[in-house]
């Protein structure tokens, strides 16, 4: 167990042994009866979220199909 502590910025230093085992740069902090729990997040959640990267054709397609609309 390691002892660490929450500097002015409130920036948590971990030690470089637990960097180099986690190899993660990112987390999702919970909070959990009694503390805080870090989860490691996988690169590709940072920038597609849970539900993976957008299909850009679909998107477009979409697109296209909203602008036909008669709304009036």
């Amino acid at each position: 167990m390691e002892i660490v502590e929450i500097d002015g910025s409130g920036r948590i230093y971990i030690p470089a042994e637990i960097r180099r085992r986690i190899k993660a740069k990112r987390f999702k902090l919970r909070l959990v009866e009694g503390g805080i729990l870090l989860e490691p997040i996988d690169e590709i959640d940072i920038y597609y979220g849970k539900f993976g990267p957008a299909n850009v054709e679909e998107i477009e397609r979409a697109l296209e199909d909203a602008a036909q609309v008669d709304i009036r």
